[in-house]
């Protein structure tokens, strides 16, 4: 037992006059050293000596909720398109589609592409094209137009199993506005989620976003805007338009 004492003490001594020394060399060696030849050419005894300590940067990004919104919209302005229909010369209807195959798949609600029409037209790129109805779902009120168009930037769509409640989001749309059609958005979250369709807590004043896409903060498309003449907002999840193109 006292051969285990003695021991110990002496592990503690040992440590103690290591800590010392550590100390006493960090503080008056070093420096000392660092003033004689050739110790001072040694680096870490150099910077020892003038008192320097090297401190590596570590760089830390970070994106606040406005910059990632911004590059959301961004992302998404390129397969947005404006769409009409025209009876003769007659305007019936305009909102905004959705560019979802580079070969010229566009998606809208159906509630745009009268049955009267004798023209459809989709505003893209600063182009007018004529749109040829392809198909229509009129329990989801979706469209399915066709532009003759090729290299189309294309949509990501979420998976409705990827969405929170809570989750924000952005429904954006075009308007016309001095011979162009710009982009507006709306912002606001998921208040709720079903396999049918998705309440969010906004309204949507502007009827030109019929047909839009509602977004994530990611830029992907979480579902279809549905806007009737009231301003009240529906959205049709993004499986359901998945299954409407067969994508």
């Amino acid at each position: 037992m006292a051969k285990l004492k003695k021991k110990a003490l002496n592990l503690l001594f040992i440590l103690i006059v290591g800590g010392l020394g550590g100390i006493l060399a960090d503080q008056f060696l070093l420096p000392y050293l660092a003033t004689v030849p050739p110790f001072s050419k040694i680096g870490f005894i150099h910077q020892a000596g003038n008192g320097t300590t090297i401190i590596h940067p570590t760089e830390k990004i970070i994106i606040t909720e406005n910059e990632a919104l911004e590059k959301a919209i961004s992302k998404i302005n390129p397969c947005l398109v404006a769409v009409q229909s025209y009876q003769n010369k007659s305007l019936l209807s305009q909102g905004t589609g959705l560019i979802m195959t580079s070969d010229g798949l566009v998606v809208t609600a159906a509630d745009l592409i009268s049955d009267r029409a004798t023209q459809y037209l989709v505003f893209q790129g600063g182009q007018s094209l004529t749109g040829q109805l392809v198909k229509k779902d009129l329990e989801n009120n979706l469209a399915l137009l066709r532009i003759e168009k090729t290299n189309l930037p294309v949509v990501s769509l979420t998976d409705l199993k990827d969405l929170r409640l809570g989750q924000r989001i952005i429904i954006i749309g075009l308007k016309y506005h001095q011979d162009k059609f710009l982009p507006f958005v709306n912002l606001g979250i998921i208040r709720s989620i079903n396999q049918e369709v998705l309440e969010v807590n906004l309204s949507e004043e502007n009827s030109l976003a019929n047909g839009g896409p509602l977004i994530n903060i990611k830029g992907e498309v979480v579902g279809l805007n549905l806007v009737d003449y009231k301003g009240l907002l529906k959205t049709i999840p993004a499986n359901k338009i998945k299954e409407f193109i067969n994508l």
